[in-house]
């Protein structure tokens, strides 16, 4: 199948006479019965970077159809995932960009046509590629990652996806200031039979491209992941997937184009296993995207995180703490930053001033709130108003000092619990309290809070009384109204007793004590309203009366009589 490197050079400087760009040859795989031919070709006259177009046809006697793709390091091609009848001829065309004298690997990928994910069995050719500069010189310049730090485009290991995605409100290629940005890239090993060991995947981002020596600036994106990571062993036809995160765009980079190279390598085997080209790149060899700065009148902003921009809260909590960052995204330094929290409903109007807010940083501003006891929503926006340019003859704490201002900003506050406002009770007698009758007690419930449903449930007197009715037991009662509930007992006990008006208002309990004096049954002797103490009293007198009467008679009775 190779060509032996004498007879190539020889090809070569004959052509270099007459086209001067191409030698073509052929190299056929059979497998199952199917036929696989590549064009091999040896390439003169040409400097890196340029594109070389390859041919691959698939012959299909096998009697079956299948679905056919390519898993090829640094090929593009123009189809893929193409069904492949019985008896029927395919043509491919690849096309890869020159980075290196060497090899290059064409795996073809035949998958049941039922279900392209199922992968049966593959057929791979290797293409010998060899170049001449018009000067004879072999060296090349440097277009991919691998090429900078010293080794060839060669191996096993291919960038076989990569992807940018955007979260903030940029596009995935055109970032801008706070973005959040996802980069994740498929690392896959198309040897069919042997594994590489120690895979390290490294990302740069440059100011420039390579080969025109652009500075390298990644640590300048806080890439929250390690910008070298270790995949480890990658086994045969295997791919593994590394991600790294821009958690948010830094606000002093600088705007411009910037240019992202992705190198995946065998650690202490550089030289033979290095990939550092992708079909997903532009040119083949790095993805190129812009920062973009904003104007003037949009560059100072309050810019929450997630668990910033919405907060939980009950009725009632004192001393909320609200923090948020203010971000200054333009060129010039601002003496002072009015910044403003502002809800109409929750009596909200705070103001909190930045002195020197420089470009390209940010400050974090907080606000201390009372939250009211009753609140008649579940959800509330704070609006962050943020004034800048200031006219330094002006009152700093005065809105119309400033000429500038960003409203873009609002934090949703989420009251998770609103007790009712406790209701007022008050009781009256209606009725005489005496064993043997009933007694009524006409409560009065005032709502002191929004629209309600009350539950009226009396409760403590079951030692002394047993109830007769609650009327109404619930009521509706309106804001600021009040409503009666009239409570009939029926005492058993005399003395002093007492007993609770409970009231029950979204699911809170309120309690409210009553007293009552209950009266023993009437005497049977017409003793009508003399307790039992008394009339005890009375009885012992008057029993004390009779025995001093019996003894006055007794004494009377032994006089002796007098005698005439």
């Amino acid at each position: 199948m190779a060509k032996s490197t004498f007879a190539i050079l020889g090809i070569l400087a004959v052509l270099l006479l007459s086209l001067g760009v191409v030698n073509a040859a052929s190299s056929t795989e059979v497998l199952n019965g199917i036929t696989m031919t590549t064009n091999e070709t040896a390439l003169t006259n040409v400097t890196a970077g340029e594109k070389y177009t390859f041919k691959v046809t698939i012959n299909n006697q096998n009697g079956t159809a299948y679905n056919v793709s390519f898993g090829t390091s640094g090929w593009t091609w123009d189809k893929s995932g193409v069904n492949v009848s019985n008896g029927t001829t395919e043509t491919f065309i690849g096309t890869l960009t020159i980075a290196a004298t060497g090899t290059k690997s064409v795996i073809a990928k035949f998958n049941n046509i039922s279900n392209s994910s199922q992968e049966l069995f593959d057929m791979t050719e290797v293409v010998t590629l060899s170049y001449a500069t018009t000067n004879n010189d072999t060296t090349l310049s440097t277009n991919t990652f691998c090429e900078q730090e010293g080794y060839n485009e060669t191996g096993d290991l291919e960038i076989s996806n990569f992807d940018v995605n955007n979260e903030g409100t940029g596009d995935d290629d055109a970032w801008q200031y706070l973005d959040a940005i996802e980069i994740t890239v498929d690392i896959e090993n198309t040897n069919r039979d042997d594994s590489v060991s120690d895979v390290e995947v490294m990302i740069v981002i440059l100011d420039g491209k390579v080969e025109n020596s652009g500075k390298d600036v990644t640590n300048d994106f806080d890439i929250s992941d390690d910008v070298l990571t270790s995949i480890g062993r990658l086994r045969d036809r295997e791919t593994e997937t590394v991600t790294f995160k821009i958690d948010e765009l830094p606000s002093d980079i600088s705007d411009g184009t910037y240019y992202m190279y992705i190198m995946a390598y065998e650690s202490g085997n550089e030289e033979n296993q290095c990939a550092s080209i992708s079909g997903d790149f532009d040119d083949d060899h790095y993805f190129k995207f812009s920062v973009e700065s904003v104007d003037y009148e949009d560059s100072i902003t309050a810019r929450p995180s997630d668990s910033e921009i919405q907060l939980n809260t009950y009725c009632g909590q004192e001393n909320l703490q609200i923090t948020f960052p203010v971000y200054n995204l333009g060129t010039d330094k601002e003496e002072k930053v009015l910044v403003n929290l502002y809800n109409k409903e929750l009596g909200v109007n705070e103001y909190v001033i930045i002195d020197d807010l420089r470009n390209g940083k940010k400050e974090d501003v907080s606000f201390f709130l009372n939250i009211p006891s009753q609140l008649n929503k579940e959800k509330y926006d704070l609006y962050a108003i943020i004034y800048f340019d200031w006219d330094t003859d002006e009152s700093d704490e005065d809105t119309t000092s400033y000429n500038e201002q960003t409203s873009d900003t609002s934090i949703r506050l989420t009251i998770l619990d609103c007790k009712a406002a406790e209701p007022t009770v008050t009781a009256n007698l209606e009725s005489s309290t005496r064993i043997g009758q009933d007694v009524i007690i006409k409560a009065t419930i005032k709502n002191n809070g929004k629209l309600n449903d009350f539950v009226i449930t009396p409760t403590g007197f079951e030692s002394w009384a047993d109830l007769v009715s609650v009327t109404p037991q619930t009521i509706s009662i309106a804001s600021g109204n009040s409503e009666e509930v009239v409570i009939t007992l029926s005492p058993t006990k005399a003395g002093t007793q007492s007993f609770n008006i409970n009231t029950v208002v979204d699911g809170e309990t309120y309690s409210q004590p009553v007293s009552l004096n209950i009266a023993d049954k009437p005497s049977q002797f017409g003793f009508a309203g003399i307790s039992s103490i008394m009339l005890y009293s009375i009885i012992g007198i008057i029993a004390l009366l009779v025995i001093i009467f019996l003894i006055l008679i007794v004494r009377i009775a032994r006089r002796p009589t007098a005698q005439f």
